[in-house]
Formats: C-alpha cells, sequence, structure tokens
C-alpha cells in the first residue's frame, strides 16, 4: 500500500511539473492541439504515450546512473563538453520560467483580490521558499493535495457539457499536428527533468516509477483530453482569445469562478516550486552552500526580474528550450541509453 501512495505523489508531482499558466487558460492546448480540429485529438493521444513511456525512461535512468540533479544526468547522457552547455541552456530556461510563473501568481492575486502585485509576487516566494526547504518529500506532499484539484477542474469543465464540434473532419493537409505534439512532450519534459531526475536517483523501488509514469502521463492526457473537447466545440469563440478557457467558464457560478482561480494559481504555484527544487538540486552539486540559501538566492534573483520584467527573454527562450528537450528526447529514445540496455 505504501508503494502505491508513494506512486500516487509521484504521479501527482509529474502532472503538477508540467501544468502551468498555459495549461490551466487553455492557451498551450489551443496552440498545439485544438488549433488541429479532430487530428488534434490524435496528438493528445501520442502525447500521452510519450509522456508515459519517457517520463519513466528519464527517472528510471536517473535511478541507474545514480545522477541526483540534471546537470549530472545530462553529462553522463552526453558528455561533458555537450552536456554542459545543455545543461546551461536548461538552467536559464528554467530560471526564466521561474520567474514568469512568479510574476504570474502576482498578477493572479492582482487582478482577482486586488492585492498590491508586489505582495503577491512576494508573498508567493515565501510560500514556495517554506515548502521547498523541506525537501522532496514536502513537495511530493504538496503536489498530491493540488494535483486533484487540478483534476476535479477538469472533472466540470466535462460536467459542463459541449455541443458537437463546428470544424469538420477533414484529411489533414501535411502531418504537423504530429510534429506539434512531439514539440509539446519535449518542451515539458525538459522542464520535468528538474524535478524528475532527482526523483528517480532518490526512489528506490522501480515499479513505483513505473506506476507513477503511466498514472501521471494518463492524468496529463485525460485533462488534455477535456480541456481540448470543450474548446474544439467551442472553436468559433474561442479560437482567438488570450484566455480561452475563460469562454468555458463564464457560465459559472461566483463559487465555481473562484475555484478556478484557485487551480489556475495553483497549476502556477506547482511549476514554480518544482523549478526552484531543481535548480536548487542542481547548484547544490556546484558549490558547498546550504541549500535554504540557495533557494533564497534564486527566489531573490527571480523576484529581482519580475521588476524589470522578463518576457522578451521568454520569447526567445520558450522556443529555443523546446527544440532543446527534442535532443533530450532522442536520447532517451535510443535503446539502453545511458546503460546499455533497452530501458522499458
Amino acid at each position: 500500500m505504501k508503494l502505491w501512495e508513494k506512486s500516487v505523489q509521484v504521479a501527482a508531482t509529474y502532472i503538477g511539473t508540467v501544468v502551468g499558466a498555459g495549461f490551466a487558460s487553455g492557451q498551450e492546448i489551443l496552440a498545439f492541439f485544438t488549433s488541429y480540429g479532430h487530428w488534434g485529438t490524435l496528438g493528445i493521444l501520442l502525447a500521452t504515450a510519450l509522456f508515459v513511456w519517457l517520463g519513466y525512461n528519464m527517472m528510471r535512468l536517473a535511478q541507474r546512473m545514480q545522477t541526483p540533479s540534471y546537470d549530472s544526468f545530462n553529462q553522463k547522457l552526453f558528455g561533458p563538453v555537450l552536456g554542459r552547455a545543455i545543461n546551461l541552456l536548461v538552467f536559464l530556461t528554467l530560471l526564466g520560467v521561474t520567474t514568469v510563473m512568479l510574476a504570474g501568481a502576482g498578477s493572479v492575486l492582482e487582478e482577482q483580490f486586488h492585492l498590491p502585485y508586489l505582495l503577491g509576487t512576494s508573498g508567493t516566494a515565501v510560500l514556495a521558499f517554506v515548502i521547498i526547504r523541506h525537501g522532496l518529500d514536502r513537495l511530493l506532499a504538496v503536489n498530491s493535495l493540488i494535483v486533484p484539484s487540478m483534476l476535479l477542474f477538469s472533472l466540470l469543465i466535462l460536467a459542463s457539457g459541449h455541443a458537437e464540434s463546428p470544424l469538420p473532419l477533414t484529411p489533414p493537409n501535411t502531418l504537423g499536428f504530429m510534429w506539434k505534439s512531439v514539440l509539446y512532450v519535449s518542451f515539458n519534459l525538459a522542464m520535468a527533468q528538474s524535478v524528475l531526475i532527482p526523483i528517480g536517483y532518490a526512489i528506490r523501488e522501480t515499479i513505483v516509477l513505473k506506476r507513477a509514469a503511466i498514472l501521471g502521463g494518463i492524468g496529463l492526457g485525460l485533462m488534455l483530453m477535456i480541456v481540448h473537447a470543450a474548446m474544439l466545440a467551442n472553436w468559433d469563440d474561442v479560437r482567438l482569445m488570450d484566455i480561452p478557457i475563460i469562454y468555458i467558464t463564464e457560465q459559472w457560478n461566483d463559487w465555481l469562478q473562484l475555484f478556478f482561480v484557485f487551480v489556475l494559481y495553483s497549476e502556477i504555484f506547482t511549476t514554480l516550486i518544482s523549478n526552484v527544487f531543481g535548480i536548487g538540486q542542481q547548484l547544490r552539486e556546484l558549490f558547498d552552500v546550504p541549500e535554504s540559501r540557495l533557494y533564497l538566492l534564486l527566489f531573490g534573483f527571480s523576484f529581482s526580474l519580475c521588476l524589470i520584467g522578463y518576457s522578451e527573454l521568454l520569447m526567445v527562450l520558450y522556443p529555443l528550450f523546446g527544440y532543446l528537450g527534442l535532443a533530450t528526447l532522442a536520447r532517451l529514445c535510443l535503446p539502453g541509453s545511458g546503460s546499455g540496455r533497452r530501458v522499458f
């Protein structure tokens, strides 16, 4: 029973690391899947299978190679020279995404509850610091509490009902929907490695990793499919919206609207704490500094970037990180990567 409990905790952390503001708002799902109509549904099935298979491969390799962070993981996987170059790009992008998540949390609190932006941002940073300074166990526990609310939110969207999609099922001109699915998985796995690798290193039971990958991948696929179906049914209304999920939820009562805000903030928060935890694990291998001090420095630096703006840099880093993730994805697909044996 304890192994199943641990599997669920890891699966929840996997889900919580992948989903973020773009997922909750519907922007990512619209861009990567729903824009391809019904063929986006096939893309989600492909993405789900890749999340299961590659998520397990990543954690299992970290367990076999005994790599506590993505720094040592990539150096063993790609070699010292290419591995260091990849780690530098991973570090910069994780720091960028961390900054945007922190700024996004402050913006949500300011818009919905009229809290001053700096108060919301600094308060989120303090709460995140209190959680992750207690290590991996606290990170797993928080995700296991928050992720069920994300799944409930998806079920509420499903229960809201929707009409048949106005888009006809026509053959695609290209297989672009499949490429977008691969890019979506590669970007998210490149981000998720910051926490999946420490998990794989810390957990000795292989069955826990396998169950967690299956539960986490299927959970992600289920959430993707529900939001995709709802937006597909309302395509004419949501296709040009910045936050398309608002159209789906605008008919909800005030309490459910408040629940949506909670889910949006939670998805931002889980991505934030996972990123900072992963960066901290890398820096621990490079510097002989207490973890708490590293986390404080990271939050302080990200908070300072929130003050001057970071969107221009992120517009460069997001696509770069997606293509960077392709290198990791391809390497994970090779039989026996890092171990001389097939992983899955």
